[in-house]
């Protein structure tokens, strides 16, 4: 069959409805999977769609090409009175060999998810990793499933072979009946066990492999394996048909609506469903669910061969994947926003070879090609600009693709903490904000920011910056945050997923579309500040011990979540809403003045004040750097020492100390600081701390916010008294 016409083919088994649920996007790969089967030269013979939606043809890809991973027996079964083993004439009963990724359609295996080591896998081929003691079939407990015996003895005789036998033709019921006969026979399966044993070492060599059995059907030639043989593939479908039925639940069927397709059929609803999220493990609890099935298939009806294709769609998303460390995974699936109706085979063909195909193959690791092709992959999708790389003439094709987005947290259980449909687009969004904030004159030139930290320094700072990856993999928060946990758990890394996962928990929630609180980011930018801090008072350097790229970075990032939308500010005592800041001020005051009345978050004397006490702190510690006095009052009152008991001592003791400078050193020694301290006695020194309703976190982060901008408040700039009376003056 052409190219084009596998394409149209998978088109005619697309949705009738714009895709609503992971389970629509695991149909879809499944159809894009098949499509890479049929094309890829791999399947040279009819293997019907519906055997192969039910295998995992890349569920143990780990083996591919290597040593001693795959195991035959062969079975001749050419003359149905008379089945045997291959005879040592003709090569033996069993052979050792590669498994390669050409085998993976021709063995038809069907692996169970979360397959526990007694579990036997559902086709004729199944895994085992156990000495050969054990895969000779010798081992006589209960755990000594997976064997070259037990495909005859167990396999063969099953219930599932018996509902395939009804409806097999005479050669695959002949197929059938040998391999039970040959099972029944306990003198052929040991000397089968033995001629497996002759193969290796000794009893106790360790081998991890494809246990498969390749059969001579009836009146041919040539052995076959099992992908090969309609009526093994049959069996395989009865067997997994009935775990679909009670995998998770049991009688899980009924007549119903399948969930995906809309028809009337039996369904199903002991499905695990994706990433297994409805299986016996799973921590999350379903209301009205009875593990007698009486009503499971209504809370999650699907088709049996919907359900095959939801089952195998896990071992194609674990090409989809990005680690994350601690066992976190956050799996990037691209899919098709179109109706059956809205698609072609050309559209078709345009994803699997231009996104499909290339994020599949693409290599994760530090070294690797995923990150480097999610960021290409979601910026085209989310600007809708053709890459002329590409060979894309139009841009209609890069709108309707989407990025279902799932963070997995594999374990004892796994556990899903989170999935959208549309995945790329709020970070998009995100990154456009940011990138708006970082184009204001603050960040430029004679702006405020615009000189330190240089935006080489940091990830987040710069013009046009590419953040949608560095968003959905939790950097952007991780950077920025330090999680507030327990004094013991502060020493230890956060368990995967924890509650307190200040990386991931955010990149949900704006994926899900829930606005961030800022209560909680606050408490989590101090801790990273304090640890900054506290690092730089260890570090024997020339630098000013305070952590001001880390507070840009924030407030960037603050700014940035602000104006798309994201930040939650009902439990804080400030908005953080900015408006455009003058592009030219004649003097230092009149950009203090400016950067004042342009921020929400500074409108109230209060939250003023406790600024303008960061900037004054800032300022001293600048002249103080440049004097070479290494007490500087950063460390003196580092971030954590203010609180609203300490911040009236403070102020009184740095206005204290400007005063002091003032008047020790000469007049054009000293930077004048009057912008700041005239300010703070007209506020601070009237106030009453114990009153103000505001956090801790908001105080410290104002005050961080403060100290930097005072540090950065110096330039070539110093003032004279007489200078800074002549701008009041003016003024």
């Amino acid at each position: 069959m052409p190219k084009n016409e596998y394409a149209a083919t998978a088109v005619e088994r697309f949705q009738p409805r714009l895709p609503a649920s992971l389970y629509e996007i695991a149909w879809q790969y499944s159809l894009f999977d098949w499509y890479s089967a049929v094309q890829s030269g791999d399947i040279d013979w009819e293997l019907a769609p519906e055997h192969l939606a039910y295998l995992t043809p890349g569920a143990k890809s780990d083996l591919f090409n290597e040593p001693d991973s795959l195991i035959t027996v062969y079975a001749d079964l050419s003359d149905p009175d008379n089945p045997r083993l291959r005879p040592d004439s003709a090569g033996g009963p069993v052979e050792i060999s590669t498994y390669t990724r050409a085998d993976r359609f021709r063995v038809g295996h069907a692996y169970p998810a979360n397959k526990t080591s007694s579990m036997t896998d559902y086709s004729i081929t199944t895994h085992k990793g156990a000495d050969a003691n054990h895969i000779a079939g010798f081992r006589d407990d209960a755990w000594g499933t997976n064997n070259v015996q037990d495909r005859f003895t167990d396999w063969a005789q099953s219930d599932a072979a018996d509902e395939a036998r009804e409806d097999a033709s005479k050669a695959g019921t002949a197929i059938l009946d040998g391999l039970a006969a040959l099972g029944d026979d306990a003198e052929t399966m040991e000397a089968l066990g033995d001629a497996f044993l002759a193969k290796v070492d000794s009893d106790e060599t360790e081998i991890e492999a494809l246990i498969t059995v390749a059969v001579k059907p009836p009146g041919e030639d040539e052995y076959r394996y099992p992908g090969e043989v309609p009526v093994l593939n049959d069996v395989m479908v009865a067997k997994k048909s009935a775990r679909l039925e009670s995998i998770s639940v049991e009688d899980a069927s009924d007549e119903g609506v399948d969930y995906i397709t809309g028809d009337t059929t039996t369904v199903t609803g002991g499905s695990p469903g994706l990433f297994g999220m409805y299986g016996k493990l799973q921590r999350e609890h379903f209301p009205d669910l009875n593990t007698k099935g009486s009503n499971a298939w209504q809370m999650r009806p699907l088709s049996f061969d919907m359900a095959a294709a939801v089952s195998a769609a896990d071992s194609i998303f674990e090409d989809f994947y990005r680690g994350l460390g601690n066992n976190r995974r956050l799996y990037i699936l691209p899919y098709l926003a179109r109706r059956r109706g809205e698609l072609d085979a050309e559209t078709f063909e345009w994803f699997y070879d231009a996104v499909f195909t290339p994020l599949r193959d693409a290599e994760t690791g530090e070294n690797g090609t995923f990150d480097t092709t999610v960021d290409r992959l979601v910026g085209e999708a989310t600007s809708a600009t053709a890459d002329t790389k590409l060979d894309i003439d139009t841009a209609a094709d890069w709108e309707r693709v989407r990025f279902a987005v799932v963070l997995r947290v594999t374990g004892n259980p796994d556990r899903v903490f989170f999935d959208t449909l549309d995945g790329g687009y709020p970070p998009a969004v995100l990154e456009d904000a940011h990138n708006d904030v970082t184009k204001a004159p603050l960040y430029e030139g004679e702006g405020i920011f615009g000189t330190y930290p240089s935006s080489e320094s940091s990830p987040l700072l710069g013009r046009g910056l590419n953040l949608a990856r560095l968003i959905l993999y939790g950097y952007y928060f991780g950077r920025t945050t330090e999680p507030t946990r327990t004094s013991r758990q502060a020493s230890e890394t956060p368990s995967a997923g924890d509650i307190d996962d200040n990386e991931m928990r955010r990149v949900g929630q704006i994926l899900t579309e829930q606005s961030i609180p800022l209560q909680p980011l606050l408490e989590e930018y101090i801790h990273q500040l304090v640890q900054d801090q506290r690092e730089e008072f260890g570090n024997d350097s020339d630098y000013i011990a305070f952590p001001r790229r880390s507070v840009v970075e924030q407030y960037t990032q603050l700014q940035a979540l602000a104006t798309a939308g994201m930040l939650d500010t009902t439990t804080t005592s400030f908005d953080f809403t900015t408006s455009a800041m003058t592009n030219e001020q004649d003097s230092r005051s009149d950009q203090l003045e400016s950067f004042l009345d342009s921020h929400a978050a500074l409108d109230s004397d209060r939250d003023r004040a406790i600024f303008l006490l960061g900037g004054l702190v800032g300022r001293i510690t600048a002249f103080q750097s440049e004097k070479n006095i290494s007490s500087t009052l950063v460390r003196r009152y580092p971030i954590d020492y203010l609180t609203k008991q300490t911040v009236k001592e403070v102020t009184k003791e740095v206005i204290q100390m400007d005063h002091s400078y003032a008047e020790a050193e000469e007049k054009r020694n000293y930077w004048t600081n009057s912008r700041y301290t005239d300010p703070l006695t007209d506020t601070m020194l009237a106030a009453d701390p114990d009153q103000w309703s505001m956090s801790e976190s908001e105080l410290q982060w104002l005050y961080s916010l403060g100290i930097t901008y005072g540090l950065n408040d110096t330039g070539n700039e110093q003032e004279t008294d007489e200078a800074a009376d002549s701008a009041a003056a003016d003024d």
